[in-house]
């Protein structure tokens, strides 16, 4: 009875992670090696040994959510995050607070209903366990490269080589280097960014609005990306709309540095960017032309330490989450406010003779929060997807059509008559399930350029 009632706990705690990387979408073994031998080690009288082991576990969780979700290429960047943690919203801090309660109480529990069990079952069923993996994983060969399983194929490992393959899958579609360039920090990039192209080496127009949108990636289907721009086709406002794409690989952070300097960075070291390693970019060009520069962004500054390096690339006026000159409110999804609500602070900031205005969406990345989009459409989702499609990739999609509602309304404003607009994404969009994955490239992000009239 002890044995049945461990495995109980050990089996809610592995279900209580796996409810949050359903959440925020991404995948872990449903049962974790490192949890278990905390348990063992409390149980053989270390109790001490087992609940440091215990903590180990439950932030190489973490940091597998970590890694996963803003697909961090440095374990290094986990402490980056941390340092701004209880900046985030506080629903997620009292999730995170019960998380950790459940947790150790479901770990005294399970450790606790275990002493007196005999140590030839407990290697039986972590032997059968292992088994069991190995064959769940012999077909794909994913035992030792896990994040290439699906979830039903992910039963029991553990997190610390989960982590590791994740960081070396980041560090693999984020930049592909060469042994005569793994010492430098950034790489030009080898194909033209949505920047090259679009405004070239001498820009055209006295005021630019450059985004980035948060998660816009490349569908299959063209009719999902028509969907998504339908009222920039629609609108009298846009002159000369174009619609391409660009290669693009990596994090966020990465895509802005494609787009800003050409470079690709290898290892995302915010903290020592200077000008002389990351060449001359964008913003700081246009600055030597004349152009107010601006940066908006409605998270928190600290998150990818931009505040720190969009000044060195060429921003002499940074907008972040605790400066935005109005009180609204936040996102569901992440500490910050929902791109809707930035259109006025857009116009305002483009009302100068010279401007670079630079905007980094927010709220369209995983969980895709439907409580974020103030006119939810499931009929437009049917008509983009059909009757086959998650509630998560509906949720995305309402997002952009709703970014470029926005943008289409934006237009309208007699003020921004000759603004010149460049769209493009920074990744392809993170996604729970591999049919709604499959329906968008890897690799390739759409980007679009118009003229408001």
């Amino acid at each position: 009875m002890r044995g049945l009632l461990a495995l109980a706990a050990y089996l809610l705690l592995g279900l209580l992670f796996q409810w949050i990387s359903l959440h925020f979408g991404f995948k872990r073994y449903l049962l974790n090696a490192e949890m278990l031998i905390a348990m063992l080690l409390f149980m053989a009288g270390w109790q001490g040994l087992g609940v440091l082991a215990f903590l180990v576990a439950v932030c190489l969780e973490l940091t597998l959510g970590a890694t996963s979700v803003f697909r961090l290429i440095d374990i290094a960047q986990v402490g980056d995050m941390a340092g701004y943690l209880l900046e985030a919203k506080g629903t997620y801090l009292v999730m995170l607070a019960a998380l950790a309660v459940i947790a150790a109480a479901g770990f005294w529990a399970a450790a606790g209903s275990l002493k007196g069990v005999r140590w030839r079952w407990l290697w039986l069923f972590a032997s059968g366990l292992l088994l069991i993996q190995w064959q769940l994983s012999f077909a794909g060969a994913t035992f030792f490269s896990p994040p290439f399983a699906e979830r039903d194929r992910l039963l029991f490992g553990s997190s610390a080589h989960f982590v590791h393959q994740v960081l070396e899958e980041n560090r693999r579609r984020h930049v592909h280097i060469g042994a005569d360039a793994e010492d430098a920090e950034y790489l030009p990039v080898a194909h033209p960014s949505a920047a090259s192209l679009m405004l070239g080496e001498q820009s055209r127009s006295p005021r630019i609005l450059f985004i980035i949108a948060e998660s816009w990636g490349k569908p299959h289907q063209p009719v999902v990306l028509e969907q998504q721009i339908s009222a920039l086709r629609s609108s009298a406002h846009v002159h000369d709309l174009q619609v391409g794409s660009i290669n693009a690989v990596g994090t966020t952070a990465a895509g802005e540095l494609r787009e800003l300097c050409g470079r690709i960075p290898t290892r995302l070291n915010f903290q020592r960017m200077t000008p002389e390693v990351v060449g001359e970019c964008l913003p700081a060009k246009l600055a030597k032309q004349g152009y107010r520069t601006v940066a908006l962004h409605a998270a928190f500054g600290a998150m990818y330490r931009r505040v720190d390096w969009y000044p060195v690339i060429g921003f002499d006026d940074l907008v972040f989450r605790e400066n935005l000159p109005f009180e609204g409110t936040q996102c569901y999804s992440f500490p910050g406010y929902c791109d809707r609500h930035l259109l006025d602070v857009v116009r305002k900031k483009l009302d100068h003779e010279k401007v670079f205005l630079y905007w980094l969406s927010l709220n369209s990345h995983i969980p895709y929060d439907r409580r974020d989009v103030a006119n939810y459409r499931d009929a437009m989702c049917r008509s983009a997807f059909g009757d086959a499609h998650s509630d998560q990739l509906c949720r995305y999609q309402n997002l952009h059509v709703q970014f470029f509602e926005g943008l289409a309304k934006l237009a309208e404003a007699e003020s921004l008559k000759g603004v010149e607009v460049v769209v493009v994404g920074d990744h392809a969009p993170i996604f729970n399930d591999s049919a709604s994955r499959a329906r968008f490239e890897q690799e390739q992000v759409p980007m679009l350029h118009f003229t408001v009239q």
